[in-house]
């Protein structure tokens, strides 16, 4: 049994003074700090110093970690440079993040406060990695091809994938699929792919109208697509079209990342079935394509949560600098506002979007947390999630399922 004892606890419904929190793999009791030693005497007691707050780990649900080699060999401003680079780049970037390189972009994550990640995995190269992780990891193989000649070949690829990391299954490995976006991946590969993770009941993710250029392409056919697509791979038409492949994911709650460009309708869609969006702010400035729009996605209802991408349009997986960066891009909403909405986003909901009893400081709750220290002159407690973005780079300590770490 360990107790943490902070001057507030962030639940994230509320803020609480006063109490201390009681746990061991899962949240046991919140009481104030007395009663609890005598509840259990032989605990192990974690008090921190004036202004100090205990708050739910960062579930970070979007990250590409098999590109954490990149630093500056990438081209940013605009998506179509960005994914030529990424072409031209791929087989010397890959190769380069060995398991070592995996292996420290996990670390820095921990050292941010991230206590579970979802990892979307094109190769399946940051498999062990992610099943030996600290975090939990919702592991989602990946599937791409708008080829409907190759769909066969791809998808006993994705399948191979799929079932190794199967074998790895534990309470902290899940096992899920991505399906990479609707211009990439064909509709008959796509609902293959849809259809085996209802059947095995595995999570779905997938990238959604990221950018002008998706919109434009799956629209019209025409757009900064077409070039590239003619050129590559030797398509004139769209693999799919946003309604029909939005239909695929009827009645079956999915993670969908970015959806900048994504108009009234399709996100009525995402509401209506209960889908998640994945907001990349730092991403989706670096590759010039906007925000998503956070009023309407809340008036709609959406659960939002957010996520760093990879380190192939971000700078850092620290997803404080997310939270910070996301706070500055919707400067017309209220900040105080915003980063509790923020911090919800990257804990509750994103618990709820990857299926994890997590993301709260609740009794029951698996015990993923993390304690910071707030400035000491901090005079106004219902500003207390906008001061743990500004003045946080990582936390003092964070346990995961109990286990502590620094």
């Amino acid at each position: 049994m360990k107790i943490v004892k902070t001057d507030f606890i962030l639940t994230p419904h509320k803020i609480v003074s006063g109490k201390a929190v009681a746990f061991k793999e899962r949240v046991v009791d919140i009481e104030d700090l007395e009663t609890l030693k005598k509840k259990y005497p032989s605990a192990t007691i974690f008090e921190y110093e004036k202004n100090s707050c205990l708050l739910p780990g960062f579930i970070n649900t979007h990250v590409h970690l098999e590109f954490s080699a990149n630093r500056a060999a990438l081209a940013y401003g605009n998506f179509l440079i960005w994914l030529n680079s990424v072409i031209k780049k791929r087989e010397e970037l890959v190769p380069n993040c060995d398991r070592k390189c995996i292996q420290k972009a996990i670390k820095n994550m921990l050292k941010s406060g991230t206590t579970t990640f979802g990892a979307i995995s094109s190769y399946g190269y940051d498999m062990i990695p992610c099943v030996n992780a600290p975090q939990r990891v919702v592991y989602f193989n990946e599937v791409i091809g708008s080829n409907p000649a190759a769909a066969d070949v791809l998808y006993n690829d994705f399948l191979q994938r799929v079932k190794e990391s199967k074998e790895y299954a534990d309470k902290k490995f899940i096992p899920a699929i991505a399906i990479h976006s609707p211009y990439s991946v064909h509709r008959v590969l796509a609902k293959k792919a849809i259809d085996f993770a209802k059947e095995n009941g595995l999570l779905i993710s997938t990238h959604f109208m990221e950018s002008r250029a998706e919109r434009e392409w799956l629209d019209k056919g025409v757009g900064d697509f077409k070039p590239f697509f003619e050129e590559f791979l030797n398509q004139s038409i769209p693999a799919n079209r946003a309604k029909d492949f939005l239909t695929l994911f009827e009645g079956t709650p999915s993670l969908f990342v970015h959806c900048v460009w994504a108009n009234e309708k399709e996100l009525e869609i995402i509401g209506k079935e209960k889908h998640t969006i994945v907001h990349c702010p730092v991403s989706n400035r670096l590759l010039g394509n906007g925000a998503v729009d956070l009023g309407k996605t809340k008036y709609l209802g959406i659960n939002l949560a957010v996520a760093t991408d990879g380190l192939s349009s971000n700078y850092s997986l620290n997803i404080y600098e997310e939270l910070k960066a996301a706070l500055f891009v919707h400067y017309h909403i209220d900040p105080v506002t915003l980063s509790f909405d923020l911090i919800r986003a990257a804990t509750i909901n994103a618990a709820k979007a990857l299926k994890i009893d997590t993301g709260e400081v609740e009794i029951g709750k698996l015990a993923d947390l993390q304690v910071v220290k707030l400035p000491k002159d901090l005079d106004t407690i219902d500003q207390i999630p906008l001061h743990i973005l500004l003045h946080t780079q990582k936390p003092d300590k964070v346990f995961i399922g109990g286990e502590s770490y620094e």
